[in-house]
């Protein structure tokens, strides 16, 4: 969480500011007041009331987990390994993104889209792991780290995974899943699930 006394919060608007390329009048339509007003704030002649200080650094976090996720989602997108960015939206789950590790497993991995429901679309396999999933609270972040293995249809035959899938804060002020898997062979997949099971609560 942000925090800041009434001398530093100019500077912090200043440096979101040169951060975001936003103008002055943009903030201050933001946080509601005008742009002379935002303008002696920024500069230190003025200090905030005690409810525009809250204003301001509701503001300036909610920007900094929106920036944050943002990388999330370029560095999972960029990816050649098998990295994936879910959450859960209602009864559904949502594609956030998919690495280019899993676009190149072809199939459903190369043609759904950020936005799109993955529930139906990945097996029945992973649909019994997103039931999972949402039962012991992963996608509101009541879980912290899980581990599974599981398995999904892809162009090239069947293919088996082991995964660990992590809660982060994600850009609307909900839980993302960060997913790393690695593919394994059906005899590890059939020999984890007999020995350790195949889904498993790390962390709380």
């Amino acid at each position: 969480m942000i925090t800041s006394d009434d001398t530093e919060v100019g500077k912090l608007l200043l440096a979101f500011r040169r951060e975001t390329g936003a103008k002055q009048a943009s903030v201050a339509e933001q946080l509601g007041i005008s742009q002379a007003h935002y303008s002696r704030i920024e500069t230190g002649a003025q200090q905030p009331s005690f409810h525009l200080h809250a204003r301001i650094m509701r503001l300036l976090e909610d920007v900094r987990f929106q920036y944050s996720f943002d990388r999330w989602r370029l560095t999972v997108r960029m990816s050649p390994t098998l990295v994936s960015l879910i959450r859960g939206r209602g009864n559904e789950v949502e594609l956030i993104e998919f690495s280019k590790g899993f676009r190149a497993l072809g199939g459903s991995y190369a043609l759904v889209e950020p936005g799109d429901r993955l529930d139906g679309v990945l097996g029945e396999d992973a649909d019994d792991h997103f039931q999972r999933l949402r039962q012991v609270g992963a996608f509101n972040g009541e879980v912290l780290l899980v581990e599974n293995t599981w398995r999904s249809s892809t162009s090239h035959g069947e293919a088996y995974y082991q995964a660990v899938s992590t809660a982060i804060p994600d850009d609307q002020g909900g839980t993302a899943l960060h997913s790393h898997h690695r593919l394994i062979k059906q005899h590890v997949y059939e020999d984890t699930i007999r020995e350790v099971g195949d889904f498993r609560i790390l962390m709380r």
